[in-house]
């Protein structure tokens, strides 16, 4: 009975990554010429090492500046952050200060910040990255081509940034390398009409589909989620979902600094996890496989092991051939796709503790 369990679940894994793989192979880059009022929206809190290089990037783009404006919601910052943002304004006319309120009153507070920035806009494409991230100069022109007459959500690909990868930290290492094999599964699966995860690093939907399905208003009394679960709000509105695939719309963002941050980050996401029996429970079903492909042929290893062998084999032989896609189409350095076998060894160590104390909501919001 176990072992037909295991094998439906590797089932349903497999189909999953071959869709992925499909996805991402037959990717459709939509071009539209139109250029529309876009309001970049950022929630930054204690934010002065980063919100400088951010608003620096989103100055210098190569779109009309007279066509998008960039709200800050200032989430009650205890450090200079407040004061940065203020000096960008005083030289800039299209960056907006917002001072959030209310946010002792709130369970998300980010949700907060970000509905009291969107409510300050008054553009037709709302444009999402977060504080520690830094765009290129073609990033809001890039996002914004995606937009057909028929699309409401564009999902963007967003990853660490680390410049000198022999340097770099062994869990700075993993989180680019876990990241990236998210990053490309939301790729696939959205391209393959699944649409599955994104992140708030990269995400652009337009207003009027933000109001319909009113905003965070239904998801307001989870602490986290206000990319992922906005995402399957508009899914389950019928709204357009695509990924873009334009090079030049990509992000990156700060990696982490430690162990606990980096635990702690993947604990927040993971805490979505038991609300994905409502929003999707074909997303669920995808991830409980995950948890079984992963931990059931350890399990073999002290049954019988042949089992376990062939099951190992099976599920590296499938990640390989989808990351090695994944690498390719988003040209990522190839000499980090070694690394592939560390993450395979630590992945189920770092999975049972995320799962777990994702569950007990056992993590901590910045303070």
């Amino acid at each position: 009975m176990m072992l037909t369990v295991v094998l439906l679940a590797f089932v349903i894994y497999g189909y999953n990554i071959y869709l992925f793989y499909q996805g991402i192979k037959n990717k459709k880059k939509v071009i539209s010429y139109k250029k529309s009022a876009v309001s970049v929206i950022i929630a930054a809190r204690n934010e002065e090492k980063n919100i400088l290089h951010l608003l620096t990037s989103l100055i210098n783009q190569s779109y009309p500046s007279n066509l998008y404006e960039i709200i800050v919601a200032n989430d009650g910052s205890t450090d200079r952050t407040g004061s940065i943002i203020s000096d960008f304004t005083k030289k800039h006319k299209n960056i907006i200060l917002v001072d959030v309120k209310d946010r002792d009153k709130v369970v998300s507070p980010k949700k907060n910040a970000l509905s009291q920035a969107i409510q300050a806009s008054s553009n037709e494409i709302i444009l999402t990255t977060d504080a520690d991230c830094i765009v290129g100069s073609y990033w809001i022109e890039a996002m914004v081509s995606n937009f057909d007459e028929n699309t409401d959500m564009i999902v963007g690909f967003s990853q660490t940034r680390i410049n000198n990868w022999k340097s770099a930290k062994f869990i700075q290492k993993f989180e680019h390398f876990d990241f990236l094999v998210m990053l490309f599964a939301a790729a696939g699966s959205i391209s393959s009409g699944k649409i599955y995860s994104c992140t708030g690093q990269n995400l652009a939907y337009r207003r009027k589909s933000f109001d319909e399905v009113g905003g965070f208003e239904k998801i307001k009394h989870l602490i986290s989620g206000d990319d992922l679960n906005l995402m399957q709000l508009f899914r389950k509105a019928g709204f357009k979902i695509n990924f873009s695939f334009l090079e030049k719309s990509f992000a990156s963002t700060k990696p982490v600094a430690s162990y606990t941050q980096f635990l702690n980050q993947r604990i927040r996401w993971a805490s979505n996890t038991k609300w994905q029996f409502f929003l999707n429970p074909e997303f669920m079903l995808y991830l409980l496989s995950v948890l079984f492909v992963v931990f059931f042929p350890i399990y073999y290893i002290f049954v019988k092991i042949e089992i376990s062998i062939i099951l190992i084999l099976i599920r590296i032989v499938l990640e390989l051939i989808f990351i090695n896609l994944g690498f390719d189409v988003f040209r990522i350095d190839k000499k980090r796709k070694s690394f592939y076998f560390a993450w395979f060894l630590f992945q189920p160590i770092y999975m049972i503790i995320v799962a777990v104390l994702g569950q007990l909501g056992f993590f901590k919001w910045k303070k």
